[in-house]
Order: C-alpha cells, then sequence, then structure tokens
C-alpha cells in the first residue's frame, strides 16, 4: 500500500507551512503513582500493573503489550522529554492531556505539571486540556457483572467551573506553548452534553462562558475556544447555542458489527470513523476527525472472566479490535487528511487517540511487536512538524 503524504495532496499546503493542520495526540497520564490511586487500589499501584499481568484471551490475540520504554514514570521530566522529542520528530504537534478536577480534587495532573511542564525540551510541543469531567469509577479489574464503585463523582456547577478555569489560568493558561486556536485557549470538554446540563441549559452555559471569558481578560489572557466531544450533528447544534466553537470525538472504537469470536475488525472501524466525519459534515461548527488506532481494554479485565465476556457489551469487558496494522492505520490517516482538505470548514487540526492507552488498546509509543510503525505513519501522512 501506498501511504500519500498530507503535504503532497495540496501544493498550497507545501508552500504554505501555515495552513498544516495540527496533530493532536490524546494523553492519558496514568502512568505513574499519585496518592488517590494509592489510596483507592494500594501503594504504589500504576496501570503498568496491569498492563504487564494482561493475558492472550484467544488465538492471535497480541497481549500482553511491552512498552520497549518499559513500564517508566511520566511524572519525571527527563522521561517526559524523551516523549515529547518522539512525538515532534515524527509530525505530532500538540499533546491534549485528559484533565480530572472532581469540585477541586484533582488526580493524575503530576504527569502534566511535573512531567511535561519542566521537560527541558517542552517548547517543542504544545499541549492543551480535555476536561474528562465523567464519573470516577472503578473499572480497573472490576468484577463482571457487579455495579461499578463510584471514586469520585463528576458534578459540573457555574460556581465550580469558575474555580477550575482560575486554576488553569494561575497553572497552564499562562504557558507560552499553551495551544491557541484563531487567539482562543483552547479547551475541550468530554461530556458535553452532560456539562451543559448541568450547568443549566444551552444559554446558562453560554453565560457561564462570556463570565469565563470576562476573568480571562482581567488576567490579561484572551478568550477561551472551547471544544466539545460529541458524535452527531444534533449534540453539535446544542453545543454551538452552548457556546461552543469546535467539536471533536474522542474515538472511534466499534463499528458494531462483532464477528462470532467476539472482535471486530479494524477495516470495519475504519468505515466507521469515515462515515463519522461524513455525518458530521451536517454540523455548523468544525468538527476535528478523530483517527483511532486500535481498541482492547481485555488488560482492565479480570483474569478469571473467561472469553468471550458472556458476548455482553460491559466495560470494559467488550469485543477487542482487530487487525490494525500500521500500513491500514496510515491509510486512516491518509482518509482523514483528505477528509480535511475536502471539508468547506477547513479543520485546524486531526485528533489522534491515543499516544499511550495502553490499556484500551490505544498507543503510538514503541511497542515489540511494531516498534514506532503507528508513529512513522503520521510521519508520511502530514509530514514534520515545522516547530
Amino acid at each position: 500500500m501506498t501511504v500519500l503524504s498530507f503535504a503532497g495532496m495540496s501544493t498550497a499546503a507545501e508552500q504554505n507551512a501555515a495552513k498544516r493542520p495540527e496533530v493532536i495526540a490524546v494523553y492519558y497520564p496514568h502512568w505513574h503513582n499519585y496518592d488517590l490511586g494509592s489510596a483507592w487500589k494500594g501503594e504504589g499501584w500504576t496501570e503498568w500493573d496491569e498492563m504487564k499481568a494482561a493475558i492472550p484471551r484467544f488465538p492471535g490475540h497480541q497481549q500482553p503489550k511491552k512498552s520497549l520504554w518499559g513500564c517508566f514514570d511520566e511524572s519525571d521530566p527527563k522521561w517526559t522529554a524523551r516523549e515529547i522529542d518522539l512525538a515532534a520528530d515524527h509530525g505530532i504537534t500538540v499533546f491534549m492531556y485528559d484533565w480530572y478536577w472532581y469540585s477541586g480534587v484533582k488526580n493524575m495532573e503530576e504527569a502534566l505539571e511535573k512531567g511535561f511542564l519542566h521537560a527541558p525540551n517542552r517548547k517543542r510541543l504544545k499541549f492543551a486540556l480535555m476536561w474528562a469531567n465523567h464519573d470516577r469509577r472503578d473499572q480497573f479489574w472490576p468484577e463482571f457483572g457487579k455495579p461499578r464503585t463510584i471514586l469520585l463523582h463528576s458534578q459540573n456547577s457555574p460556581r465550580d467551573l469558575v474555580r477550575a478555569m482560575d486554576y488553569c489560568i494561575e497553572h497552564y493558561f499562562r504557558q507560552p506553548n499553551y495551544w491557541r486556536v484563531n487567539g482562543g485557549l483552547f479547551f475541550s470538554i468530554f461530556e458535553s452534553e452532560k456539562f451543559v446540563k448541568q450547568l443549566g441549559g444551552a444559554q446558562a452555559t453560554r453565560t457561564a462562558f462570556a463570565e469565563i471569558d470576562a476573568r480571562l481578560r482581567k488576567a490579561g489572557l484572551p478568550p477561551m475556544h472551547w471544544n466539545a466531544m460529541v458524535s452527531s450533528p444534533a449534540q453539535a447544534a446544542v453545543m454551538e447555542q452552548a457556546g461552543f466553537h469546535s467539536t471533536s470525538r474522542y474515538n472511534v472504537n466499534t463499528a458494531g458489527k462483532v464477528q462470532p469470536d467476539f472482535t471486530e475488525r479494524y477495516e470495519d472501524v475504519m468505515d466507521a470513523h469515515r462515515a463519522h466525519w461524513e455525518k458530521m459534515k451536517a454540523s455548523s461548527l468544525v468538527d476535528l476527525p478523530v483517527v483511532t488506532m486500535g481498541w482492547d481494554s481485555t488488560p482492565r479485565c479480570r483474569l478469571d472472566v473467561p472469553w468471550p465476556f458472556e458476548k455482553k457489551r460491559e466495560y470494559p469487558y467488550g469485543p477487542v479490535v482487530v487487525g490494525n496494522t500500521p500500513e491500514l492505520y496510515g491509510q486512516l490517516l491518509c482518509d482523514a487528511a483528505r477528509h480535511m482538505e475536502s471539508d468547506p470548514r477547513k479543520p485546524f487540526g486531526v485528533l489522534l487517540n491515543a499516544w499511550n492507552e495502553w490499556t484500551e488498546g490505544g498507543y503510538l509509543l514503541p511497542e515489540e511487536r511494531t516498534g514506532t510503525a503507528y508513529l512513522e505513519a503520521i510521519k508520511r501522512v502530514f509530514g514534520k512538524s515545522s516547530r
């Protein structure tokens, strides 16, 4: 298969590097020890424990995944510096950190605050936040068929939004490499429908956003660029009324075509991506296409639960996507690049899921079987960053 470069698709793109889309990698910051994690799961626990303990569930199942870098501490700036160089050298321009804030209770922020922001080469990448405003459930080796323990409830409110944004002003938004879109501070909301509903509806959310912009002006900062994670044009329409500026989707991890062996083919998931991108053209908000590398949440499943998990969808006990080779991933990246060129709204970036979602089967970091092949596909399609 020949993988075309994004720059090769358009003479204008070659002549004007500023038109190169941002290549945004989702960063899941759960590969270091933190206090709440130790309180919940035991002293020193990280998800490296689950990754190392994973087993193959069926013939040809590629588990356990083995990081070529070993089980490193991402909150150590020396390790983060290696990640930054690897990402930047392969065309990634933004790390979008999953950010966890529960009415002032933070967790997993050390990867960003101790790691990335203290890395000596941090200027090579921009960064932004996606507020992972979902209930913090215990999804790490949970009992099959039992209700999940909620470790932290997510309760959005106008007052808490102000507190969260004040924290971001102090710790993130003033950083010189915080990502700005058309001059606005990019900030994404994961459960955007829940967010708007809990703030009191679209108009109340728009009012709350205006207050945030006023606080930003007072702090000498530009206004926000609010991004909503949605899955349909109808959801995007509500987000537009609420004052959001763009949309995306965190991942496309299923095509709804589960095979008899309880797997899904990556080729079908690729089709689901293309269908989603095309569907979102009906939205009046610009939508950033997402490209999902793979899906396999079995490392989060108890080892004593037999495959195929009674063929039920009960996270994390669900189907595994198979056949997600670097070659097919490269083709999907190429398709996303063509989509962005054909979309009259000209999306300003492509979202990659994910840099390091090892325990959900989405990763770009070097792995024993494939090395840097997925990263090389990104570089071939989108080219090197000019940073």
